[in-house]
């Protein structure tokens, strides 16, 4: 029985069309369809994402960060990049044009980690890599995002808005009560903010919570009773937003409005953020705790109250649909 509900579930497989039909036609005639070994590094891209794309439909804009600064490197020099050019040299130098660009070193270090993964894509492709390409370590700072406590969780889920905000208008409130409500209602489903806006009534069964997520495919199933922070809370928003997202806006608007709502309830704590720049040096800053609090912090929230509980890992990760324990890993801040 589960088994048939959760392939009802599932993400549908994409229907033939033409350009199968026409690769199955070429593969016929030559067994090697795809040859990488003449390419460019942005030619090898593309294919990898041409070919990824197919079933995973956001993967293009998931390098999409990585495209845009790599053609701003080869603008910059009037270069074209060839797959054996990066080397354990290169990264040195990417990781300085980076810097320079303005990013982030915890923005840099995941563009070289996608840039290593196409390559490894590429090798069984006959794509033309130095032996080095691997060697890199890219400086990570510790991380300063957060997840928030149990007892925060119902901090924010009993704060009166009515009360704080009195002098407000009626529609400032009610958009304050729906941004809390979809915040408390992401603690206890675990999804990111691009699938708590896609629940509907067909999610739920009963006590059985089930989404295909829309990053990575995968079938999250979380079970209400027994792996939500607050059950008795997550019924009470369902069943007041008719079992539909709270705050259906765009993720920008959401952090915004996120933000101002923490600092009002009183997340105004310092929290200590060493991050370590491009150039090497250490940078130290304190921010109030609410900046530091966005829609994903909902998702390490219900992973990390859960582990610390003493659930079943395995449990946990089919609730948040990770498949990598060590990506699952990084969501645990203790």
């Amino acid at each position: 029985m589960e088994t048939n509900t959760a392939f009802k579930y599932a993400q549908p497989m994409p229907a033939p069309t033409a350009d199968f039909r026409e690769y199955l036609h070429r593969s016929i005639r030559d067994p090697f369809t795809l040859n990488l070994a003449d390419r460019s590094l942005m030619e090898v891209i593309r294919a990898c994402v041409r070919a990824k794309s197919k079933m995973h439909p956001c993967y293009e804009a998931h390098l999409g960060s990585l495209i845009y600064n790599l053609q701003a490197l080869e603008d910059q020099y009037n270069i074209t990049l060839k797959p054996a050019q990066v080397t354990d040299i290169f990264w040195g130098y990417f990781i300085g044009f980076c810097g320079a660009r303005g990013l982030k070193m915890s923005t840099i270090s995941t563009l070289c980690q996608q840039l290593r993964s196409v390559l490894n894509w590429a090798v069984k492709y006959n794509a033309v890599v130095s032996p080095t390409y691997t060697d890199f370590s890219a400086p990570v700072p510790a991380s300063h995002e957060i997840a928030l406590s149990a007892d925060d969780v119902s901090r924010i889920s009993y704060f009166d808005v009515d009360a704080f905000y009195a002098g407000r208008r009626k529609d400032y409130r009610a958009t304050a009560k729906r941004v809390r409500d979809m915040f408390v209602l992401s603690c206890n489903l675990y999804q990111r903010h691009s699938d708590m806006i896609r629940i509907t009534q067909e999610c739920f069964d009963r006590n059985i919570f089930r989404i295909t997520q829309q990053k990575t495919g995968t079938l999250a199933v979380v079970n209400i009773d027994l792996y939500s922070i607050e059950p008795k809370t997550t019924y009470r928003i369902l069943e007041q937003y008719d079992y539909l997202p709270p705050y259906p806006a765009g993720i920008g608007d959401y952090n915004t409005r996120l933000h101002e709502l923490m600092r009002d309830i009183g997340f105004t704590e310092t929290v200590r953020i060493e991050e370590r720049l491009a150039d090497g040096r250490l940078q130290v800053q304190t921010l109030p705790k609410w900046k530091l609090i966005s829609s994903h912090t909902a998702r390490r929230t219900a992973i990390t109250v859960n582990v610390l509980r003493g659930h079943n890992i395995h449990a946990i990760k089919r609730c948040s649909g990770h498949t990598d324990l060590r990506i699952f890993d990084n969501y645990i801040r203790d």
